[in-house]
């Protein structure tokens, strides 16, 4: 290590860098070192560690020299805000002397005291046996439309995230609730087949950071830690074990019948049926030629009314059928499908209900799908 160890960036520069460790460095940690974020001058690179998840990200409008140091991540991202103030193209400079780090910024020093390195943890540095690149939007729609069924129930933890199945590239998303199922599927390009359980905490905290370019997804096996690299940051997360029910035999292939409804009216009566009705109770959904409505069945008055959802019978019996679901499962699913109509496909109650995007017939492959179990009809 040399004697000098400073770093020089733009304050939006720093601002954006250390903003995106926030995955790894928000919330409460094992012990109080892992609250600093380990700054190394001379690579121009940030990183923090919580031993559940690490963040490595560039400064990439920056020139600097020195070993690394560490500093409290909560202290420095606030120093530079508060000392840069809106002149965000301002340099800022972060400096070590000793044990004091010094923030200097638009005529401000202000100082803190360094963090042991010596008791700092090592950061992963693995390569992952299975990988995938995929378009960053892609992967985060993805992970978005599955992981809405994941369950947050945390007596049930293996339940807690999305099961991914990798292979040659291409992944498989499914997660569960137990009441609802989604299943989702990303072309990408790479190697190895792997299969683990991604935690829904980790795809809540990091999916703003996956937004542009490509990513590479993938796992290392022997220390089950998921790897996510953007363009600027490289993630990992550790995978967790558990015997994951196996759902996608659970998708039917062949129905009774299917509807074509208009999605955004559907959608926005079932905001209604949610917002109106009795709170637990279900919102009643109508398939007839004519298209489909959502309305809900409380007060002394009967039955609420709403408009018609324009759509029809596409495949199987053209029969009307009415049945009752949980109506916040129903407004996240037609949240997902992006198609001007919606698919409901079934087989008979009171098994599930499939929902597909226009167009996507039951047992189509590589497609979004939502499998939403029926409740018991108010009497």
């Amino acid at each position: 290590m040399t004697s000098v160890q400073t770093i020089t960036a733009p304050a939006k520069e720093w601002i954006a860098a250390l903003t995106r460790l926030t995955p790894a460095m928000a919330g409460s940690k094992p012990t109080p070192i892992l609250y600093n974020c380990l700054v190394h001058p001379g690579d121009s690179s940030i990183s923090g560690y919580d031993y559940a998840t690490s963040a490595m990200t560039i400064l990439e409008e920056s020139r600097g020299q020195g070993g690394g140091f560490l500093v409290s991540w909560r202290w420095l991202l606030d120093a530079i805000r508060s000392t840069s103030g809106k002149t965000k193209a301002a340099p800022v400079t972060v400096s070590v002397d000793d044990d004091k780090v010094t923030v200097s910024a638009c005529g401000y020093q202000v100082h803190t005291e360094a963090g042991e390195l010596e008791k700092y943890p090592p950061l992963p540095e693995v390569l992952p046996d299975a990988s995938s690149t995929l378009p960053a939007a892609g992967l985060r729609a993805a992970l978005r439309q599955a992981g809405v069924a994941a369950s947050i129930d945390e007596t049930l933890p293996v339940l807690n995230g999305i099961r991914v199945e990798m292979t040659d590239g291409a992944i498989d998303l499914m997660a569960t609730d137990r009441y609802r199922l989604a299943y989702n599927h990303v072309a990408g390009e790479g190697k190895g087949a792997a299969s683990f359980l991604l935690p829904r905490r980790a795809i809540k905290a990091i999916d703003r950071f996956i937004t542009r370019g490509t990513v590479v997804f993938g796992v290392h096996e022997e220390s089950r830690k998921i790897i996510i690299a953007t363009a600027a940051t490289t993630y990992t997360v550790m995978a967790f074990d558990g015997d994951y029910p196996k759902i996608r035999s659970l998708f039917p292939e062949e129905v009774t019948g299917a509807f074509e409804v208009d999605r955004v009216v559907l959608l926005e009566s079932a905001r209604v049926a949610a917002a109106m009705n009795e709170r637990h109770q279900p919102c009643l959904i109508s398939l007839f030629d004519e298209g489909g409505k959502v309305t809900f069945d409380f007060g002394v008055f009967g039955p609420s009314e709403s408009p018609t959802a324009a759509g029809g019978n596409v495949a199987g019996d053209k029969e009307p059928i009415k049945f009752a679901m949980n109506p916040h499962f129903v407004i996240e699913t037609l949240t997902q499908f992006s198609t001007d109509k919606v698919r409901i496909s079934y087989t008979s109650l009171p098994k599930p209900f499939l929902f597909t995007g226009e167009g996507v017939a039951a047992g189509e492959e590589e497609a979004l799908k939502h499998l939403i179990m029926p409740v018991r009809m108010p009497s």
